[in-house]
């Protein structure tokens, strides 16, 4: 579950919308409750090598031990840069899965690089360091309208402290307004549609997702800004069996007065390009294109090649100028349970001016 903090193990991305939880599909578990705790080392493109600790439950909240279960899980996380943070999320299927709902809240205390918006910004590579302190709480409710198609609406509160963590020696350096708190609420509406086998490896179906979130001054919030974001990934089963073909496209769009953290950028966010430092290519549009073989061996190991595209542009009408940023790579899984297809998972990816070593939980998409 790409960008969750609370299900992946992996660190909070400097993008806010990254750390909302997917919903998603696991297989039935039985009845009873199982509990888990796993210590999670990581390697991020912003925060460098690190370890999450998470522990947690998977449960039920209805009798009928054919439908998914439900998951609750709290954890933190620390890296060889001094980013730490905590958080505890529950997602809860009610009344034989007609209703979804889910609570997320995490604290987190990150380091990372701001090079500037736009592309030419991320072409020149120059960046100063910034240190942000994030406060974020998340409630969403989703209804079953029909067989695998979900909506309903979300609360999202975040309050945010940047700061320099030194004396920058370039003029791109985050806009005086960023530098200070800012305290952020924002009504939202989510739709998504599942019909995929399994969320951690699925061999067939696609999943689909389309997000608005609306800060809003009329609710206290610091700024007014929206952002949307919409993805589809489809996966189909290939001659060896085994073999499965994944694809992903998704758009992400901010407009209005958006703090340079929440502005998309390629490599963050749910379905990040892979090759490409979070946050070095951003613009108030980003679009990713991306496709990856997924091969299994009987066990628990597994691998996988994967090529994708992106472009940022400072609005739809200027993508058609922009240029197109490749990435591809190669990785190893490992699969953590045999109850579950849950795999730790190292890639290694190129992009067009840098090369990056990815070691996490849980699929890219």
């Amino acid at each position: 579950m790409v960008g969750s903090p609370g299900m992946s193990g992996a660190p909070p991305s400097v993008d806010p919308a990254a750390n909302v939880p997917e919903t998603g599909t696991a297989p039935p578990a039985g009845a009873g409750a199982t509990p888990f705790f796993a210590p999670i080392p990581f390697k991020n493109s912003q925060i460098g090598w690190g370890l999450a600790a998470m522990a947690g439950v998977i449960h039920r909240l209805d009798p009928d031990t054919t439908l998914k279960p439900s998951t609750g899980a709290v954890g933190g996380f620390y890296s060889e840069n001094k980013s730490w943070g905590v958080f505890a999320v529950e997602m809860a299927r009610l009344k034989q899965d007609r209703w979804r709902l889910i609570g997320l809240a995490m604290y987190a205390d990150v380091h990372y690089d701001f090079f500037g918006i736009g592309e030419a910004a991320g072409d020149a590579g120059v960046s100063v360091p910034v240190d942000q302190k994030m406060a974020i709480a998340l409630g969403m409710g989703l209804r079953r309208l029909t067989t695998g198609l979900y909506a309903g609406p979300s609360f999202l509160w975040i309050r945010s402290d940047v700061a320099l963590d030194e004396s920058p020696e370039t003029p791109e350096v985050p806009a005086e307004e960023d530098l200070q708190r800012i305290d952020l609420l924002a009504p939202g509406i989510q739709a998504e549609f599942d019909s995929r086998n399994d969320d951690y490896w699925p061999s067939h179906g696609s999943y689909a997702i389309t997000r608005a979130t609306f800060f809003t001054k009329g609710m206290g919030s610091s700024r007014e800004f929206q952002r949307y974001m919409v993805g589809w990934s489809w996966f189909a089963t290939l001659k060896p069996e085994r073999l499965v073909l994944a694809t992903n496209l998704n758009s992400t769009i901010a407009k209005g007065d958006v703090p340079f953290w929440a502005i998309p950028s390629v490599g963050a966010g749910m379905y990040g390009l892979r090759g490409y430092t979070q946050g070095r290519y951003r613009d108030k549009v980003v679009t990713t294109l991306q496709a990856e073989l997924r091969g299994h061996t009987a066990g628990r190991l597994g691998a996988n090649a994967f090529f994708g595209i992106a472009q940022v542009a400072p609005s739809l009408g200027d993508l058609g100028d922009a240029d197109v940023l490749p990435a591809g790579g190669a990785g190893l899984r490992f699969q953590l349970t045999d109850k579950y297809p849950m795999h730790m998972r190292a890639d290694y990816a190129w992009g067009k001016k840098e090369s990056i070593l990815y070691i996490s939980i849980g699929e890219a998409f």
